[in-house]
């Protein structure tokens, strides 16, 4: 117990301290994260090493939250193209979303609450309860919800994995498409965009409908 306690202690103390020594770096790659150019910058010089260091950043993200996902969205497609932005960002983003959800559902909320907001995961469960893969691939989607934090609270609510599996594809891939046409037209999205956009859309209403009809048919057994 005076182990515990004398642990805690050192902690609060030292958390501020160190804050307070790393603020200036801290700062430098806040200001990095925020600015597209040298995000894009940093990532041409890198080379072939550019898209492995993005695709981990686009996991971390779902954890720290002062890593703004967008800016890396749009960047992805600046400096890779519309198919090369959207495959890394969609499949990056999807991994991240995967290993959020099986870790709340394996550990608990005391596990999400070390990175989203106790009061964030309170309110958005509330209005997840009893929601399946339409709310869950429109929350990964809409601005202001808090896309990574719906991982979390998919994983302490009652849908099923693979049902969340097919919410976190959707839902992130109508993002993507988005965030990479920005960065690769900016704006103007192709046919091509459109064609997987649609394509994603159709695939998410008959993956919905069937979920349903397998929902209905353990209700009637």
């Amino acid at each position: 117990m005076k182990t515990n306690l004398l642990f805690k202690l050192t902690l609060f103390t030292a958390t501020p301290i160190v804050l307070w020594i790393s603020r200036e770096p801290v700062s430098a790659m806040w200001m990095w994260f925020s600015d597209r150019d040298a995000v894009t910058a940093s990532m041409d010089h890198l080379g072939i090493w550019g898209p492995v260091i993005l695709s981990i950043l686009f996991v971390l993200q779902v954890f720290l939250a002062f890593i703004p996902g967008q800016t890396l969205m749009v960047a992805c497609g600046f400096l890779y193209g519309f198919s090369g932005g959207f495959l890394l960002s969609w499949l990056s983003l999807v991994a991240g979303g995967e290993i959020a959800f099986v870790l709340a559902r394996r550990y608990g909320r005391s596990f999400a609450e070390k990175w989203i907001s106790p009061n964030v995961l309170a309110r958005w469960d509330q209005s997840a309860q009893g929601q399946g893969i339409g709310f869950y691939a429109i929350a990964l989607v809409m601005p202001l919800v808090p896309n990574d934090a719906m991982c979390y609270v998919a994983g302490l609510g009652r849908i099923s994995h693979r049902h969340f599996s097919i919410a976190n594809l959707l839902g992130r891939g109508i993002a993507c498409v988005f965030t990479s046409a920005v960065g690769a037209f900016g704006g103007s999205i192709p046919w091509q965009g459109w064609a997987i956009l649609i394509a994603i859309i159709i695939a998410g209403g008959i993956a919905w409908q069937i979920a349903r009809r397998h929902k209905s048919a353990l209700l009637l057994a």
